[in-house]
């Protein structure tokens, strides 16, 4: 017992790390910030098969948590506790369902995500809503980018599950 609590201990704390890393990258490389935040979502993915989902939301608090307090960019931060933090976690409760039912859940997910990120950025940044078609465009766009998304993250878990998921399982 008290070695799998050990195991489970520190697994998150790496997972976490990793995303945080991750997250602080966006930061400072400004080209490809959301390309970083997606990148850390992938160790959330890996809290989610490695700890299952609630392990995978705690790892998740923690680091949405870090990245407030540590991260010097408050935008990513939210970005990551309003959408990349988060989705791994639902991508693995809408999964199991119907391919339709799966589609519906993750796409009013993202959508629930965006307006949360518009309105946010409408109050701090800059107003979205003096553009004539801004906002429609953010919401179509936004869309295709995260189907994209999505399906390459399923790539990406089926390349773990078959080469690191199996060797970590085993204790190698």
């Amino acid at each position: 017992m008290r070695k799998k609590s050990s195991r489970f201990i520190a697994l998150a704390a790496v997972l976490a790390a990793f995303q945080v890393a991750f997250m602080a990258l966006a930061c400072f490389v400004p080209t490809g910030q959301l390309g970083f935040l997606g990148v850390a979502s992938l160790f959330g993915v890996a809290a989610v098969v490695e700890l299952g989902t609630a392990g995978g939301a705690l790892v998740y608090a923690a680091c949405a948590i870090l990245g407030f307090l540590v991260l010097p960019s408050k935008t990513l931060a939210g970005l990551y506790a309003v959408f990349f933090g988060p989705y791994p976690v639902v991508k693995a409760l809408a999964e199991p369902r119907k391919r339709w039912t799966e589609w519906i859940i993750k796409l009013l997910f993202f959508n629930a995500a965006l307006t949360v990120a518009i309105f946010a950025l409408k109050m701090t940044v800059f107003d979205l809503f003096n553009i004539k078609f801004g906002v429609p465009l953010y919401y179509l766009g936004g869309n295709v980018v995260f189907v994209i998304f999505d399906i390459a993250v399923s790539r990406a878990l089926t390349v773990y599950m078959s080469r690191i998921h199996t060797k970590i399982g085993k204790g190698k």
